[in-house]
């Protein structure tokens, strides 16, 4: 759970190859751990840093999307490895390498985080106007809040670490409680949300958070946290913002999220380029090169006939092909595939569950946001009046989540929250395994990680 200098410096060298338009000119040699907190460049540089982290295979890059998709039953690899296959059989060791990257790539992206929140937070006056201080301070709690959500939704208690560490700390550290978790999450985003909703040029306001980004994270962590009305009223208010006045619009033509970099429906899209490559795009298109394919049948009739998703997201290459493929990684020579963590369409589909959960009802305004993303799907949507329950609505809005973001590593963690899991994914039905385990090596490190249950 520690970031050593060579992976700080690593980010910093990475921050000035893909983001020069963030910078001044000043000479990479100047910049190294020792200084990089006392100037403003430095400072930025760190946070492109913390930024790049979310690159990492073991990140959004391949690890965190992919292995989800494991879980919810999507997805195949080609030589049906145990470690992956375990997944889909809810019969996961403790030992799973892939649970081991995840929680590692979290916690090296938190502490690159927590370096700039607490060392930027300290920096005098004469190093770094107050503007920048502060919007430095808040990306960095936009960033280790979106990976706090990943790791709490997939570990369920978990260590929450608010200091920078360094290579020579042997942390011992209990797990905290989800609830603490959660209230952590919510206040680094409650002030991550005042950050600006667009930078100096659209080419430096690309790939970081803004404060639509964080009403719009915080909002799913309102429904993932659920359970009181004000939780829901908070999430429903929060999307609604989004979609009102955040300037973003679903495209007519849903293939071109994926065939075109920062369409107008991303609300945060991570920058993959030929320095830092998507190794997920690399390995799940019919090449040589192939890893990962889709499910099969069982997923693409998952979509109805008409759904214009459908054909574009699970296809065959050929007639004759015997598999299915993932579509939604389509630019991958050289795999310089984007990723949007958060788009439109599941903002949409967040404010039509919390609205009709406030309200105790299938109002108006929650049927619109449910239809609005089946609409563009070019689907008819069911009247209001065939929804009789709120519940009813729910599973509904979960499966239309489902096909929209299908691939994309949502799917899993939005039925273990409502338990729909149960019955539309899990070999084993068992509540237990919702969550995956604590990775052996990092209980063998720190024997205060307490296991979860059922492993």
């Amino acid at each position: 759970m520690t970031i050593s200098k060579y992976i700080l410096i690593a980010a910093v060298s990475l921050s000035f190859t893909s983001c020069k338009k963030f910078l001044d000119k000043e000479p990479i040699a100047q910049i190294t751990p020792e200084n990089i907190f006392t100037s403003q460049q430095g400072a930025q540089s760190a946070v492109m840093g913390v930024y790049r982290t979310q690159l990492s295979s073991f990140s959004y890059g391949q690890s965190l999307v992919i292995v989800p998709e494991f879980s919810a039953k999507h997805v195949n690899h080609v030589a049906s490895y145990p470690e992956y296959v375990d997944f889909k059989t809810n019969t996961i060791r403790i030992d799973n390498p892939w649970t081991q990257n995840i929680w590692v790539a979290a916690y090296a992206a938190i502490n690159a985080a927590n370096n700039v929140v607490v060392k930027v937070a300290v920096m005098p006056e004469s190093a770094i106007a107050l503007d920048k201080k502060q919007q430095f301070v808040r990306e960095g709690k936009f960033v280790r809040a979106l990976n706090y959500f990943n790791l709490v939704r997939a570990f369920g208690d978990i260590p929450l670490i608010l200091t920078p560490t360094s290579e020579n700390d042997n942390l011992k550290v209990p797990r905290n409680t989800v609830a603490e978790v959660y209230k952590q999450i919510i206040a680094d985003l409650k002030d991550a949300v005042n950050l600006p909703n667009s930078y100096a040029s659209v080419a430096e306001t690309k790939g970081r958070a803004t404060g639509n980004a964080a009403k719009a994270l915080l909002a799913k962590v309102y429904l993932y946290n659920g359970s009181t009305t004000n939780n829901y009223a908070d999430a429903a208010r929060l999307a609604q913002e989004v979609i009102s006045t955040g300037g973003f619009s679903m495209p007519d033509d849903f293939s071109s999220i994926w065939k075109t970099k920062n369409t107008s429906e991303s609300i945060f899209e991570l920058q993959f380029d030929a320095q830092a490559t998507n190794a997920l795009a690399a390995v799940s298109n019919p090449n040589p090169s192939v890893l990962f394919y889709a499910e099969g049948k069982s997923i693409a009739y998952l979509y109805e006939t008409a759904d214009k998703r459908g054909l574009f997201t699970v296809y065959k290459n050929t007639p004759e092909d015997a598999r299915y493929y993932i579509g939604k990684y389509r630019i991958f020579s050289p795999a310089i595939q984007n990723f949007p963590v958060i788009r439109l369409a599941e903002i949409y589909l967040i404010h039509a569950e919390a609205q009709a959960r406030v309200e105790a009802t299938v109002s108006a305004a929650a049927y619109a946001s449910y239809k609005k993303v089946r609409d563009r799907a070019g689907i008819t949507t069911p009247d209001i009046s065939t929804f009789t329950s709120v519940p009813a609505f729910v599973t509904a809005i979960q499966h239309e989540k489902r096909v929209e973001m299908m691939f994309e590593g949502e799917a899993w963690f939005d039925y273990c929250r409502t338990g729909l899991a149960l019955t539309e994914m899990m070999s084993k039905a068992d509540p237990n395994y919702f969550l995956y385990p604590i990775p052996d090596a990092e209980r063998r490190n720190n024997p205060s990680l307490t296991q979860n249950k059922g492993y």
